[in-house]
């Protein structure tokens, strides 16, 4: 899946904002439709490649429905 330059310049910030030590939680904060599922779906795989561990919460089912198809669509995680 190809990223729109304004999700791969939020991926970059958050990954580089994590490699420093300092920061260890991160809020990202974007408009409805512009493609957040997307953009956690290449943080969570970034993280788990670099050995991390990644959990995903939400309040419905179909939210985590959602949240499981983009990780395959986008990196092809299964969950």
């Amino acid at each position: 899946m190809i990223l729109r330059p304004y999700q791969q310049q939020s991926i970059d910030s958050v990954l580089r904002k994590w490699a420093q030590e300092e920061f260890n939680r991160l809020l990202g904060i974007s408009p409805t439709g512009s493609g957040k599922t997307i953009e956690f779906a290449h943080i969570a795989n970034a993280r788990g490649q670099d050995g991390g561990r990644v959990l995903i919460l939400a309040h419905r089912d179909e939210l985590i429905d959602q949240a499981r198809d983009k990780l395959f669509q986008a990196c092809g995680l299964l969950i």
